[in-house]
């Protein structure tokens, strides 16, 4: 059996280092037991508490002494899975803040684990693939006009709409999103190395996905590598 605390100590160490290497400066995550009805513990920013996440200035590109104009806000809930062997996100959200003082993001990219179901539930009829999902904060003329076509009498906005972009496998993760922002021009800049941080980091966290993946499905993993020419025996 796992052990919480440390496991979500090596996690928040894996995030101090994202971020530090890539949009902020002098920035550490830390862990807060969660009391509730299933072991949990927070990660996320010191100075933070369970009611308000402490924003991370975005520094990366900006000159030394230039004031931050835009915030990384992020939190994570986590435990152990079924196995109680290794860490699992429970809910997360990361996101880019705009506003320091009302906390008001541009976009978000949530996961709530109990928010979408998989082929291996115990009710695998209702499988959707939503538990990740992003939400962008605006208005849109055309959705709005597709939701009067339909009758909905209530009009959204953009936030209002959850994109699914994944399940528990595979979802997008804070190095995506940060590429994004980059890519996207959403960010004044990044710190020099920060490919190789967001490689690394990536790299490993793939790994970690597949592995889970295997464990959820081990007989869809046997069945490739035995077209790929391995013998795959049981230790049982």
């Amino acid at each position: 059996m796992a052990d919480l605390a440390e496991e979500a100590e090596t996690f928040a160490a894996i995030l101090t280092d994202v971020v530090n290497g890539t949009i902020a400066t002098g920035v550490r995550f830390v862990v807060t037991p969660f009391e509730g009805p299933i072991e949990l513990a927070w990660v996320f920013p010191q100075g933070s508490t369970p009611a308000k996440v402490a924003l991370i200035p975005i520094v990366g590109g900006l000159a030394d002494g230039q004031a931050p104009r835009l915030w990384l806000r992020t939190m994570f809930q986590v435990r152990l899975d079924d196995t109680e062997d290794h860490l699992a996100v429970h809910r997360s959200v990361f996101g880019l803040v705009i506003d320091e003082a009302s906390g008001r993001p541009a976009i978000r990219v949530e996961y709530d684990r109990d928010q979408g179901n998989e082929p291996d539930d115990q009710t695998p009829a209702t499988h959707r693939r939503s538990a990740a999902h992003v939400q962008i904060h605006g208005s849109s003329e055309e959705l709005a006009y597709v939701q009067g076509l339909n009758g909905d009498g209530r009009l959204r906005g953009l936030e209002q709409f959850h994109i699914p972009v994944g399940g528990r496998r595979f979802r997008p993760s804070l190095e995506d999103f940060i590429e994004f922002l980059w890519a996207e021009r959403l960010i004044p800049g990044l710190h020099d190395g920060w490919q190789d941080v967001l490689t690394r980091h990536r790299t490993n966290w793939l790994s970690l996905q597949l592995r889970a993946a295997v464990r959820n499905d081990p007989d869809t993993a046997i069945a490739q590598l035995e077209t790929m020419g391995y013998t795959v025996t049981s230790s049982d």
